[in-house]
């Protein structure tokens, strides 16, 4: 008869601990404490909307009054055109037409084929280099890889150095005025980013530097509330910017057409 006391003893034991911890898990939900933002960035082309991939993305703290004196200053800056600046640079059209078919900044931003390297999408830049590659390394895979560094600085990333010098004079702007460096990130291929673990409170999101599109350049400036939320409520509720204008979206956009370069 002893036996029945010690069983309902051991039982009890390690049941315990199992009681209080579903005790203290129901009386003590998880609730998000920090914000989530599913951003979505899309433009109008004439009558067909397409997403704006690859393109950088800022979150700053303080609403668009607050941050009124960076806004006007990104505003005031001038469209930076690719195709300008390569043109200033004496680059061929076929360099040009390589650069815009993915929307590169610089030589670096996918592997040069070797179709670019002799036929009709022959890019005359890439072939001086890669034949003076192949004289050094006399392997053809070998000269091709490598061909960037044969190129001239400029044509290798001096637009992409030039856009970078602009932002971060407007950084340095953000950190001086806000105390706090801003979040970033990139868009995907389909326009999509996203900004976590953020403080709830009033931002500013822009891209600071207008991005370029087939016809114009547009910047944003766009006031968003962020309130704790879970990564399932901000997948289902993305923040979209737009180059149309959206009563309840609260931005300052401005769309200018690309300059005509000098040929």
């Amino acid at each position: 008869m002893k036996l029945m006391p010690r069983i309902a003893f051991l039982f009890a034991f390690f049941l315990l601990p199992f009681s209080f911890s579903f005790v203290a898990h129901t009386q003590q939900p998880e609730y998000p404490t920090r914000g989530v933002i599913r951003l979505k960035v899309k433009y109008k082309s004439g009558d067909v909307t397409k997403e704006l991939p690859r393109k950088r993305f800022f979150l700053i703290i303080g609403s668009l009054d607050e941050n009124k004196g960076l806004i006007e200053k990104i505003k005031s800056q001038p469209p930076m055109a690719r195709e300008c600046y390569y043109r200033s640079r004496g680059a061929s059209e076929a360099l040009i037409r390589w650069l815009k078919e993915n929307d590169c900044d610089s030589v670096y931003c996918r592997e040069i084929a070797e179709k670019y390297l002799a036929g009709s999408e022959a890019v005359p830049e890439f072939q001086a280099a890669y034949n003076q590659g192949l004289r050094d390394f006399k392997s053809p895979e070998t000269a091709r890889r490598w061909l960037t560094n044969n190129l001239p600085p400029d044509l290798r990333f001096g637009f992409y150095n030039e856009k970078q010098q602009a932002l971060q004079a407007f950084l340095i702007q953000i950190e001086q005025t806000t105390s706090r460096k801003p979040m970033s990130v990139m868009t995907d291929r389909k326009g999509t980013a996203y900004l976590t673990d953020i403080e709830p409170g009033t931002y500013t999101i822009s891209n600071l530097i207008a991005s370029e599109t087939e016809k114009s350049s547009i910047l944003w400036a766009c006031e968003k509330q962020i309130k704790a939320v879970d990564l399932a409520t901000a997948i289902r509720r993305p923040f979209t910017l737009s180059n149309e204008v959206d009563p309840k979206v609260k931005c300052e956009i401005v769309e200018r057409p690309l300059p005509v370069c000098a040929k």
